[in-house]
């Protein structure tokens, strides 16, 4: 996070090939490694996930490229969430 320049409860947004969502950073020391990041399965990771599966069935979870940066917007609401899977 300091190599972003971004303290816990700044914003950031996340943006994989799949989308991005703007999130509240939250540093965790368990993860312990510079260049990981976590976000919790439900509907805000489901917009930086994609449903593709390489005929296993099951849908790439983890080791998601993705970029991070600080933002100045407000974080998704469901609401958000929602209007953007309506619109695909």
């Amino acid at each position: 996070m300091k190599r972003l320049g971004v303290k816990d409860g700044d914003h950031v947004k996340v943006t994989t090939r799949f989308g991005s969502v703007v999130l509240i950073a939250k540093s965790l020391k368990r993860i312990g490694s510079s260049g990981i990041a976590f976000i919790p399965y439900g509907l805000w990771a489901n917009q930086v996930m994609g449903s593709e599966t390489d005929g296993t069935g099951m849908p790439l979870l983890k080791g998601v490229p993705a970029e991070v940066e600080p933002t100045k917007e407000r974080v998704s609401t469901i609401e958000d969430l929602v209007k953007s899977v309506m619109h695909r």
